[in-house]
């Protein structure tokens, strides 16, 4: 019986997101849904060691590990998510520099760019309780949202394939550098919220018009 893509696809995201610097070695986490199992990372093995014989099955309905070595510490709450967002169909955590500077401080980055309304959101929210009050707070905080700000721990990038979740992860580091760069030296003009709404809006139904002529990609959120 051949091996689903879902493994293959998250080792080949693994070796991206190292060479780009968007997450390290031992920081990155990764998974997939594929019907009713969440395929992911293990905990204590490094990113540039994966493969695809050697990752974490969980079952979706029960939140039951079955297949693999211990999951990432964090399958909890990428279950919560593709239980709770039926459209996710990849998530990825993600901490280069100007992400994870943003997660301590603690506030909402806004979107300077296009690219990060139409992408991200309206905003990319912190969830500040995360992990200690358990998952909700990081649903909350990522609602309608393709991505959430965890404190002091960079990023959580999801949307229905692994190249979206990683363009939201290139696109919400750039902004944040942005807005970093805006910020220690002024002149920053954020898009407000109408006007990010209505570019979210606007982009998201082209590209599920483009998608009904492709393979659905499943960027949208609900």
């Amino acid at each position: 019986m051949p091996m689903p893509s879902a493994p293959r696809n998250i080792c080949e995201m693994a070796q991206i997101l190292l060479s780009e610097g968007l997450c390290t070695d031992h920081s990155g986490c990764l998974s997939a849904r594929m019907g009713g199992r969440l395929w992911i990372t293990p905990e204590d093995t490094k990113l540039s060691e994966l493969t695809p014989d050697a990752l974490s099955v969980v079952d979706l309905a029960t939140c039951t590990p079955l297949e693999g070595p211990r999951p990432d510490r964090r399958f909890a709450l990428h279950r919560a998510l593709y239980k709770k967002r039926k459209h996710l169909g990849a998530l990825l955590h993600a901490d280069p520099l100007s992400i994870l500077t943003a997660s301590r401080a603690e506030r909402d980055v806004p979107p300077l760019l296009d690219d990060m309304a139409q992408l991200v959101g309206i905003s990319a929210r912190i969830a500040q309780s995360w992990p200690c009050r358990g998952t909700a707070p990081v649903i909350a905080a990522m609602r309608g949202r393709n991505a959430v700000l965890l404190k002091n721990s960079g990023a959580l990038c999801g949307a229905g394939t692994f190249d979206d979740a990683h363009a939201v992860a290139q696109v919400l580091e750039k902004n944040c550098k942005a807005v970093i760069e805006a910020t220690f030296l002024g002149g920053g003009i954020t898009i407000n919220r109408g006007e990010a709404l209505l570019m979210r809006t606007v982009y998201q139904l082209t590209y599920a018009r483009q998608n009904t002529k492709n393979v659905p990609s499943m960027v949208k959120v609900r």
